[in-house]
């Protein structure tokens, strides 16, 4: 008996096919799935490379700029230096002696003239004896020789002898009593009273190592020393106002103008140093402070762009702006001038250039783009 198949084509039909024609129909179904494929991947494709082909003739990178900005300010010059004494001075007397008084204790303010230290005064009583002793000698001549009673030879000899002593006696008068030579501020005794002094030097870094027995200060002005290098020597000169800071006094700012440019510079550190006067008539700063200083330049007008437009090439290290004319790039290599917060003057940048300030990193010369979100600054 002959066995029947069905095919379901509807819930209501069944159709009956014979084995040769089952066979029939699956190759026929299977050739038109292959065929629909074939047609699909190709139609898939053709698009693909359609828009491959327009996106290589019309590539587009969205970038954002700013626009650089001419600005008028007052430059600075930011370094970092010491504070130091006006004058100072290690005060000792010219030859070894005993302490014999000190007048006033560390911390004192002292006038100038005013009498700090005595030594002993065993040689000044010989050299004034000697001193007194001519002295009549050479009055009594003086008249004598007036009347010709004594030779203008003895008279002479006996001259002499006085101007030596007098010059003797000064000497070990200056050498006994130390004296103030300006007003200041006795901040140290390099030897103590009763002790014998013999040229007692100071060792301590960074203040005057001269011999002495007491040290003076003038505190009043102060000086702030800083190291200026010597491609910024041009731009500074005497009297330029200058922006003072030290960690004790934290937000505090002491205004102070350039007095002195050291003439020569530094064969290590090609740097010439520069002090800053800066009143200080409540003496709240000190000799030693570590200070910031802002030196106040002449005003001057330049191109600013953000900080964030530089972008360093990783291979030279060299920095370079991204400017866009005309949707193209331009890679222009530039060097820092100045600095304003987060503004920079470079070199190579004109006046409302537009500025690449993001996806600078996706772009390279050359390369079209669209700008987006542009802060138009």
């Amino acid at each position: 008996m002959q066995k029947q198949f069905f095919s379901p084509q509807t819930p209501q039909t069944r159709v009956a096919i014979l084995p040769g024609e089952k066979a029939l129909a699956v190759a026929t179904r299977a050739i038109a799935t292959i065929t629909l494929l074939a047609l699909t991947l190709a139609l898939f494709t053709g698009c693909s490379d359609k828009q491959e082909a327009m996106a290589e003739e019309n590539p587009e990178i969205i970038v954002s700029t700013h626009k650089a900005i001419q600005k008028t300010y007052a430059p600075g010059l930011q370094l970092t230096g010491t504070v130091f004494a006006n004058q100072e001075a290690n005060l000792g007397a010219g030859f070894p002696g005993r302490i014999e008084k000190i007048h006033y204790p560390e911390g004192t303010s002292v006038k100038e003239g005013q009498l700090l230290v005595e030594m002993a005064g065993e040689m000044l009583a010989q050299t004034e004896t000697e001193y007194l002793t001519l002295k009549r000698d050479y009055e009594r001549v003086s008249r004598l020789v007036e009347n010709g009673s004594v030779s203008r030879q003895e008279y002479d000899h006996v001259k002499a002898r006085f101007d030596a002593s007098t010059a003797k006696y000064e000497l070990a008068k200056k050498n006994t009593q130390i004296r103030a030579p300006f007003s200041g501020v006795i901040v140290d005794y390099m030897a103590n009273e009763g002790e014998n002094y013999f040229l007692n030097f100071n060792f301590e870094p960074g203040y005057s190592n001269t011999s002495g027995i007491v040290r003076l200060m003038q505190f009043n002005p102060v000086i702030v020393q800083v190291d200026v290098n010597e491609k910024d020597l041009a731009k500074i000169n005497k009297e330029l106002k200058a922006i003072i800071m030290v960690d004790a006094f934290p937000g505090e700012e002491f205004m102070g103008e350039i007095s002195l440019i050291k003439p020569y510079l530094s064969t290590r550190s090609r740097t010439s140093a520069v002090e800053i006067t800066i009143p200080n008539h409540d003496m709240r700063l000190k000799p030693g402070m570590f200070a910031r200083a802002n030196i106040q330049l002449p005003e001057k007008t330049e191109v600013f762009i953000p900080m964030e437009a530089i972008y360093r090439d990783p291979e030279t290290d060299s920095e370079m702006v991204f400017v866009v004319k005309n949707d193209i790039v331009q890679a222009r290599e530039v060097e820092r001038i100045n600095g304003l917060g987060e503004m920079l003057v470079v070199t190579g940048i004109e006046n409302g250039d537009e500025i690449i300030i993001g996806g600078k990193n996706r772009v390279q010369n050359g390369d079209k783009v669209r700008i987006v979100n542009n802060g138009g600054k």
